[in-house]
């Protein structure tokens, strides 16, 4: 819980914690004209692609390394269908309509939460730095479409295709038009049919990945304290900064504000993901600002 010391400290939080609400993804779209498509249509596909391109933006800060490109344009479009869960909010801060098509500036908020397990579930987090060895296999009569489609979802998940090992993941075609996975682990067996061979892969793939996550230690709360900010708002600004450090740092909560000689301290509780990123970034962020920090265990 929260701890403020002195009772003006509660007045400059309230009005401080209101205005450090988080930052909105600045995205542009330009959609040219398309036979058949009608105007409203245009700009509702022009809205989508700005949503799904202000989730990748999202999704790069939250990772610990870059996707590369191939990846990252299966990621976007995979989202073209399956943004929604993704989008907090958004504003249209303008809108054009020319003889080539339409133009639109967004601002989107996006559900951070959701996002983080939506990426876990992808496998993004566990393969960003490396490939994950599996087998894949699929009937010998799917479609070329589909094959295509498995080859996508294989680039976008991260999977390096290697014969004879575990996991293995083997894509059939079910009953009336359906696919049915089965996949294979050193310790569980999964299946799922569905008509949508994403739905199939990301299922499957999702149980695989969620399984070893929860196999690996729970990293520990850690405590960062931070002194000398000129002011309350100083330490709120961080304290909203801090927050959107997702692929260094997880669950910050401010739990202290306090008035000291040198100023206003403040300490953050967080589990740490990657504490030479965070190194990092205190560094880039808190000397130029006049303030000192520390970081210790629980």
């Amino acid at each position: 819980m929260l701890k403020i010391r002195y009772c003006f400290f509660i007045f400059a939080f309230l009005f401080c914690f209101q205005s450090g609400a988080a930052m909105a993804r600045e995205v542009q779209v330009f959609l040219p004209i398309q036979e058949d498509v009608s105007p409203m249509e245009l700009r509702q596909q022009a809205l989508t692609q700005g949503f799904a391109e202000a989730v990748l933006m999202e999704a790069r800060v939250m990772l610990p390394a870059e996707l590369d490109e191939s990846r990252s344009d299966l990621f976007k479009e995979y989202l073209l269908t399956r943004v929604e869960p993704y989008i907090q909010g958004y504003k249209v801060v303008s809108s054009q309509s020319t003889e080539d098509g339409v133009i639109l500036d967004l601002d989107v908020r996006i559900n951070k939460k959701p996002l983080r397990e939506g990426l876990k579930n992808m496998g993004l987090f566990s393969t960003v730095m490396a490939p994950l060895v599996a087998n894949v296999e699929w009937a010998a009569d799917i479609s070329e479409e589909n094959l295509v489609k498995l080859r996508g979802l294989m680039t976008l998940t991260g999977i390096r295709n290697t014969q004879g090992v575990l996991p293995s993941l083997k894509i059939e075609n079910g009953p009336e038009g359906t696919f049915k996975g089965s996949l294979f682990s050193e310790k569980k067996e999964w299946a799922y049919i569905n008509k949508d061979l994403s739905v199939v892969w990301f299922n499957l793939w999702g149980k695989y990945f969620h399984q070893s996550q929860q196999s690996q230690p729970l990293r520990a709360t850690r405590k960062l304290s931070v002194a000398g900010w000129f002011s309350p708002d100083a330490a709120l600004e961080f304290d909203r900064v801090l927050k959107g450090w997702d692929s260094a740092v997880q669950d910050v909560s401010l739990a202290e504000l306090n008035l000291q000689p040198s100023g206003v301290g403040g300490t953050w509780e967080l589990r740490l993901l990657d504490d030479q990123r965070l190194e990092m970034l205190l560094q880039a962020y808190l000397p130029q600002r006049g303030v000192t920090y520390q970081l210790s265990g629980d």
